[in-house]
């Protein structure tokens, strides 16, 4: 695929080095190899990557252009314990049971109406509680 615009060229140079995310850098680096001239089956093996997931960025990029070397909102596993929604439910377990974190853990979960692992736990209370 070639790419005519020299500032898009360049936009993606940049990015392929600087992008905020591993996702970003992938796909702008993979572009540029197209628009170099490599085969979708030359970028996959060097990428590491299937060659279908060359062909739906090639294919993605084509229809969205540069915004689609950015990760979308909304992927991956959500959360279950919402800091805005829970937080307080938490924070009133633990200061009531200081000492005993499995009992806030317990009357949290019972409260709340979630089934969540005790570490999932821990890690909400040093992220959101301390």
């Amino acid at each position: 695929m070639k790419i005519e615009d020299e500032e898009l060229l360049q936009k993606l140079k940049h990015l392929s080095k600087y992008g905020k995310s591993l996702q970003e850098r992938r796909r702008s680096h993979a572009l540029l190899l197209s628009h170099e001239g490599y085969a979708t089956q030359e970028i996959a093996r060097v990428l590491q990557i299937t060659q279908r997931s060359i062909f739906l960025w090639l294919k993605d990029f084509k229809e969205r252009g540069i915004a689609s070397l950015k990760p979308r909102r909304g992927r991956g596993r959500k959360t279950k314990l919402s800091p805005q929604k829970d937080k307080e439910v938490v924070k009133k377990h633990i200061e009531r049971y200081p000492n005993q974190p499995k009992k806030a853990y317990a009357l949290t979960l019972e409260e709340i109406g979630i089934d969540i692992s005790y570490d999932t736990f821990k890690r909400f209370l040093k992220k959101h509680c301390t």
